[in-house]
């Protein structure tokens, strides 16, 4: 059991750990070192590295150099910069540093990676479950192929929920930085359910909800949720834009938003960047 003064200023302290990672996805291609990355956050080099293992699995230059053998993988396929020019262009400054890295890291990654599709699947191919897919029941069945439904079920996805434990911060987000519509607003303080989705889209929302206000969850099983929005690793959403550049742009010079990965070809088949709500300052 822990005071709730310990609580919160575990929660900010994972906060500050979220920002060390950000700044990683965002700067690793510069001469970042652990020192550097403890000073903006106000910690020892030492505690840093420890309570950042406990937060995301990893030392913080592990994770450093795990976002740098990503970056050079999909670099390398393009193939129009040598192995020398692309271990510099990730902030490595060692060849053979980078080799073994690469040697170690990209082959995990490359293990995980989906399946690329042919070029006549386009961009859909980060759409999971997309018809034609077969299920796992039916890759065990050779050559047999279930009967379909007699019943078709008109069904589409109405929402999708979202946590926030700051209404106001979530608006800047959504509605300012996104540009999304609010279509409902219910509750008060921070208990409110808020209702947005992109404009001409209107089958479409977002619900943001205070989290873990289910009367089944334990308050360990809310303390784990508080945790995991702290380190940024609880909820998240793929959108699309018809101009990835200009939204990059756009959220770029946002101040709710925050861009950790700039524009970059996936080798599944997309183009896709990474931004998150900017934590609050504590």
């Amino acid at each position: 059991m822990t005071s709730r003064p310990a609580e919160a200023q575990h929660l900010r302290d994972l906060a500050r750990l979220r920002r060390v990672r950000d700044r990683i996805d965002r700067e690793y291609a510069q001469p970042l070192d652990v020192e550097a990355l403890a000073r903006g956050a106000h910690m020892s080099a030492g505690h840093l590295s420890r309570q950042f293992k406990l937060a995301y699995g990893e030392s913080p230059y592990g994770y450093l150099m795990t976002r740098r053998i990503e970056r050079a993988m999909a670099l390398l396929r393009r193939g129009d910069l040598s192995v020398t020019e692309v271990c510099f262009a990730v902030g490595c400054s060692s060849l053979g540093t980078f080799s073994t890295r690469f040697t170690r890291t990209g082959r995990h990654a490359a293990q995980h990676l989906p399946a690329q599709r042919g070029a006549r699947d386009g961009g859909d191919a980060a759409v999971r479950g997309e018809a034609g897919d077969q299920t796992s029941q039916e890759s065990r069945s050779a050559g047999h192929r279930a009967t379909p439904s007699v019943t078709v079920m008109d069904i589409t996805i109405h929402s999708a929920f979202l946590p926030h434990d700051d209404p106001d911060a979530a608006l800047a987000f959504y509605r300012d930085t996104l540009g999304f519509e609010v279509r409902a607003d219910v509750g008060s303080g921070t208990m409110r359910w808020i209702t947005v989705g992109p404009p001409g889209q209107p089958g479409t929302s977002i619900l943001l909800a205070p989290p873990a206000t289910d009367p089944g969850i334990t308050d360990d099983e809310r303390r784990t949720i508080a945790e995991m929005m702290a380190k940024g690793t609880y909820g998240w959403i793929l959108l699309a834009a018809k101009d990835l550049d200009g939204t990059f742009e756009r959220l770029q010079a946002s101040d709710a938003a925050e861009v950790v990965q700039e524009p970059v070809e996936q080798p599944y088949g997309i183009r896709d960047l990474r931004f998150s709500a900017i934590p609050r300052a504590t």
